[in-house]
Parts: structure tokens; sequence; C-alpha cells
């Protein structure tokens, strides 16, 4: 057990040097199927937990599109989990780390109900924070005289201000489906690039095709409901005191967690003074 603590720690110490925080994955086992995909949009997302933070990370984005639902997930974080399952039923033990640091969050829109069911994993195996939201009615404007290849198709630009941010998204006409990642969409054609003002968040279409596989719901272990308002203000408390989020889910108290210093030497996570990991939410408001 010790060692496995002492392995969390030195996870968590890694991740927070870089301005991030480490997740892990998660049984598929309870699985519901709610509708079938007629396309799959792949992106590739490059994003930073603040604008002023040097270090970036990536992330491959799955989004598909059904006939009543749209769902957008980490394609990384889908794999390990997909191998934890499978360690899981053939009765071997199982501990999977997602490579890098994907986004975690899973967002499922319902575009007929105007809804929004976002899942956010957890750092540390801590559970999953679940809770709904309307889906937004974006206010776009029509950039004139404007256009770029992405991946084979001819677009438009369009800007918008969501949630605290200034956006601006590539559109094409040529696939008129009105959709992108995250909760964006209500454009005339498929949004295949988009960043915000700031280039903290870059997505980059990587693919389209048409599918028929099954849109899946999962049921984590240790789901968490709450409101948006209660889900930003446990991510936002993350990040400004980690060593005391990672304490306080072990149990706190003296001899729960041991910070292996720069000079080889663990120190008690409890006699340590935090440090913030500079963050700014993609919705801010």
């Amino acid at each position: 057990m010790k060692q496995f603590i002492l392995f969390i720690l030195m996870l968590s110490v890694a991740f927070m040097s870089k301005a991030q925080i480490g997740i892990f994955s998660m049984s598929q086992e309870r699985a519901t199927a709610i509708d079938t995909s007629r396309y799959k949009v792949t992106y590739a997302l490059n994003y930073t937990c603040h604008p002023e933070v040097q270090s970036r990370f990536d992330d491959v984005r799955t989004v598909l599109i059904g006939h009543n639902f749209v769902k957008d997930f980490s394609d990384i974080i889908c794999h390990f989990d997909s191998l934890m399952t499978a360690d899981i039923r053939r009765g071997a033990d199982s501990y999977r780390n997602p490579n890098g640091s994907p986004w975690p969050y899973e967002v499922l829109l319902s575009p007929k109900e105007k809804s929004a069911s976002i899942k956010y994993r957890l750092p540390m195996g801590n559970g999953v924070l679940t809770y709904s939201d309307s889906l937004p009615v974006i206010d776009w404007s029509f950039i004139p005289d404007t256009t770029r290849n992405v991946i084979g198709y001819e677009c438009q630009l369009a800007e918008c201000d969501f949630a605290g941010r200034h956006y601006s998204a590539w559109f094409t006409p040529e696939l008129p489906l009105p959709y992108g990642p995250y909760k964006f969409g209500g454009l005339p054609g498929l949004i295949l690039e988009m960043q915000d003002s700031e280039g903290q968040f870059v997505w980059t279409a990587t693919g389209f095709e048409r599918a028929d596989t099954p849109i899946l719901v999962y049921d984590y272990t240790e789901e968490k409901q709450c409101t948006q308002e209660e889900a930003d203000k446990t991510i936002a408390r993350i990040y400004k005191a980690p060593n005391a989020f990672l304490l306080a889910a072990m149990g706190g108290g003296k001899g729960r967690l041991m910070v292996v210093g720069k000079d080889g030497k663990p120190r008690d996570a409890a006699d340590i003074e935090d440090t913030p990991i500079p963050y700014k939410p993609l919705e801010m408001k």
C-alpha cells in the first residue's frame, strides 16, 4: 500500500510540475447505447490550463453525430478505459494511466432537448463530476471574403462570444451539419477548426467519415452529481491547492502522503506549503 501511495505521489508531482494533474482509467462495464452515430469527426485539441503557462497539452477528440445525440470525448481516455475493461473481464489486475494529459471532459448533447450532460474526470481516480446544462444559443458573426481549406473542405470564418471568451471558427457548408467540438454549433456547416482569442484552446479537425457505431453512455464508479457551479468550484479548488486535494481524498492527516523533494528525501505532504497551478476555465461565466 505504501508503494502504491508513493507511486501516486510521484505521478502527481510529475504532473503538477508541468502545470497539469493526471487522471486514471475507469471501467466501461456499465454502458448503455442511446443512439447510433451517422458521422464521426476527429479533432486534435491543443490546450493549456492557463494562457500564460508555456506547457501545452494534446488530446485526440472524437465527436460522434447521431440521430438524436452528439457525443464529444477523449479518444485517448476511451482507449485506456477499454484496455482496463478488457483486463477486468479476463480477471487480471488492472491499472491503466492514459498517456499524456488528455482533456478530462466528456460531453453529451441533445439538440432536440437543447441540453448538455457533462462528465469531468477528477484527478488520481477520485471519481467523476456529473452535471447538466442547457445547450447555448450562440450568436455568430460571419466574416465576409474569408476562405480556408481544412482536410479538403472549403471553410468560411465566423466569430462569436461564449462564456467570457471570443472564438473564431472555420466551418464548411460542404458538410451541412450544425455541430462542432464541445458545446459549439449552430452554424450552417460543420466546424472544422476553432480557437479562442488567447489561443488557450485550439481544435483542428483531422478526419471526417460516415459511421454506424453505437453512441454509448458509461456509468462510472463514484459519479458525483452536482451543478455546473459546484463543478467549477471543485475544479478551481483542485488547481489552487493540488496537494491539499490529494491529501483530503486520501483521508487527510499526517502520514497519508509523502512528498519526495529535490534532495531525494521524503517529507509529509501535510507539512508542505501547497503550490497553486495557474488555471483559467474554458467557461468563465
